[in-house]
């Protein structure tokens, strides 16, 4: 389906960049979707091709109204459940990772695949966090007052990322996929995972705590569920299953399959809330100590080879040409404006306009663009020369500005640099589209690290002026400031001296103050920025504002983080905002971190860098003084 000028297949305003699952129900891509003429995020699309299409399309309908209730860490982010073309689908952000079917299946080997078995502790930390989002659905409600439940949970909507996140999508399809159970395909791959009396069309509030024991029995023994069929056969399979690994069950994680994975709904927990504090209880009980972080490591074991190729495509993806994709008509200007309307319309049912229509539309529009470009021709003519000179000196104005925030180093960790040497005409074009983009992107980075900096700067003042009254330094300092009238020369100059050396010592700037500096103060690294006034009086050691430095703090080498080797391996992309308080020797004797990435050690490292680097001292009015300084480090793949 794929035509010359699109290298890529299309699903209405989704582009299908890569095909990573295929089952009986569908098939899974990596996409990107089309935002106007732009390429927009990149998205999971699942397409629901088989079972019952006309019933899961009216299911998807029905329910699209409640994905906006649906949001927190364990849902599947930024979901939409849509129509196009007759199709029914599932899409949600994208930001690497693999459904549980298709890890469980990658984790039994198989084909010439070592098994790499799910360890025990990693499949209590899933099946807990599928708990939770199905339990966080329980307390919702329908517009009729009704608790919301699941009804779908299949291993195919259990989405793990590769940093180790766990989030259930598919909401309230249940209707859509016992419809589809009559097709025998697709019965096999997901009917055991639905109760048993649900199949009938009963209503059974406690039929989501049976869904996740079936969920919990593929974790644990890396085995389908049993068929239902016949209970003296499936109670059998259940008791003699063992764990991936050969092992038997534990007796805890047992009890919990024994009261859910159950044939009668008496036997199971009342609600999946019961359920959900079961598990919990299981995975913080000290046995199991298993952490996202683990998941995110055994992801990156099991699916290294994908990870590895999906980061060579996703650098092609990013550069497709979104013109073909995008259809919307060169010659007529008025569509491009309803284009991101329509654009998402389609992303729940897909309106092809008929094409007989766009003929009329789009001459009246180039007779309209005409006459307006008429218009603008004369009106330019007249008063394009008296605008010039103004939009010069504007533009002039404009120039100072980008000067004022401070100079951001970004050192980047780089796994692999490749050679520049020899780059083609096409490739420099590249490069300085690319640059010039950059550059924007930068200044925007810019104001946003300079503006983390302005809180946390008035919060740290907001600290110390709380702080302030709890000094007892005050009081004493008053009489000796009135007792300077009356000693000698020589007594005058002692005092003077006995007060400003404390001060030097403690090194704590306070705004504008006089040479008080108690000792408790030494134990004060972070300070607040003196304010403006205190520029008559300045001194070494006070702390300026960066914004007022004479001299801005330079790294005397550059600043070197290291790339956490899981992160690296994993191509995990972060950008940390930390700023760090500089001395008027230039050494960094504080950091903290603005605003962070807490995977992967990745905050840790950045903070390391700064405090290993040495500084050439901030200088104001030819002093020495102290500054915190606003850096960004981004890590890149």
């Amino acid at each position: 389906m794929a035509a010359r000028n699109k290298p890529y297949d299309q699903f209405g305003p989704y582009i299908l960049f890569k095909k990573l699952e295929t089952d009986s129900l569908g098939d899974l891509w990596r996409a990107g979707r089309v935002d106007g003429t732009q390429l927009g995020p990149t998205v999971a699309v699942r397409r629901l091709l088989g079972g019952n299409r006309a019933a899961i399309s009216a299911n998807a309908q029905s329910v699209a109204q409640l994905l906006p209730q649906l949001s927190g860490t364990s849902f599947a982010r930024d979901q939409v459940v849509g129509v196009i073309d007759g199709v029914p689908y599932i899409a949600y952000s994208y930001a690497g990772g693999r459904s549980l079917r298709h890890i469980i299946d990658r984790a039994r080997g198989g084909n010439g695949v070592a098994p790499n078995p799910l360890p025990i502790d990693q499949a209590i930390i899933i099946a807990e966090k599928v708990a939770l989002s199905l339990a966080t659905t329980a307390e919702l409600r329908d517009g009729g007052g009704q608790r919301l439940s699941h009804g779908a949970l299949i291993p195919q909507f259990i989405w793990i990322t590769d940093d180790g996140e766990i989030r259930v999508a598919g909401q309230q399809l249940g209707s859509g996929l016992m419809e589809s159970l009559g097709d025998q395909k697709v019965s096999a791959d997901i009917a055991r995972y639905f109760a048993p009396e649900s199949r009938n069309g009963a209503i059974i509030k406690n039929a989501d705590v049976y869904s996740l024991g079936a969920i919990l029995f593929l974790l644990v023994t890396g085995q389908e569920p049993p068929d239902a069929a016949t209970a003296s056969a499936f109670g059998a399979a259940v008791r003699a299953a063992k764990s991936m690994t050969g092992t038997p069950v534990s007796d805890d994680i047992r009890v919990i399959l024994d009261k859910s994975f159950n044939l009668d709904p008496s036997m199971r927990y009342g609600s999946i809330g019961d359920m959900k504090q079961a598990v919990s209880a299981l995975a913080h009980s000290g046995k199991y100590s298993a952490t996202t972080f683990n998941l995110a490591f055994y992801l990156s074991n099991l699916l290294k080879k994908e990870m590895e190729s999906e980061a060579l495509d996703r650098e092609k993806e990013a550069k497709v040409n979104v013109a073909p994709y995008a259809d919307v008509p060169k010659a007529a200007p008025a569509p491009v404006a309803a284009a991101p309307a329509v654009a998402a319309g389609s992303m729940f049912t897909a309106i092809d306009s008929p094409k007989k229509s766009k003929a009329p539309l789009a001459i009246a529009a180039v007779v309209v663009l005409a006459l307006i470009g008429a218009g603008a021709y004369f009106a330019m003519n007249k008063k394009s020369a008296p605008l010039q000179p103004q939009a010069n000196v504007a533009a002039a104005a404009a120039v100072p500005p980008p000067v004022k925030p401070r100079v951001i180093s970004e050192p980047v960790a780089v796994s692999a640099t490749p050679a520049t040497g020899t780059m083609s005409d096409e490739e420099r074009r590249k490069k300085a589209f690319e640059d010039a983009v950059e550059a924007q992107v930068r200044s925007k980075k810019d104001a946003e690290m300079m503006k983390l900096q302005e809180v946390f700067i008035a919060e740290l003042t907001k600290k110390q002026s709380k702080n302030a009254p709890v000094i007892s330094t005050p009081p004493s300092a008053a009489p000796q400031e009135d007792d300077r009238n009356t000693p000698s020369a020589a007594q005058l100059d002692q005092q003077r001296r006995e007060t400003t050396q404390p001060a030097e010592a403690a090194a704590v700037p306070n705004a504008v103050t006089q040479t008080q500096a108690p000792a408790p103060a030494i134990s004060q690294p972070v300070n607040t920025p003196a304010p403006a006034a205190q520029v008559a009086g300045l001194r070494e050691g006070d702390v300026v504002d960066v914004g007022s430095l004479d001299s801005i703090p330079r790294p005397l080498r550059p600043i070197a983080p290291v790339y956490p080797t899981i992160a690296r391996q994993q191509r995990i992309a972060a950008t940390i905002i930390l700023t760090a308080f500089i001395s008027e020797t230039g050494t960094v004797t504080d950091v903290h971190v603005l605003r962070g990435d807490p995977r992967f050690g990745l905050n840790d490292s950045a903070v390391r860098a700064m405090r290993g680097t040495r500084f050439s001292p901030p200088q104001k009015d030819g002093k020495h003084v102290k500054t915190w300084l606003p850096q960004t480090i981004e890590f890149k793949p």
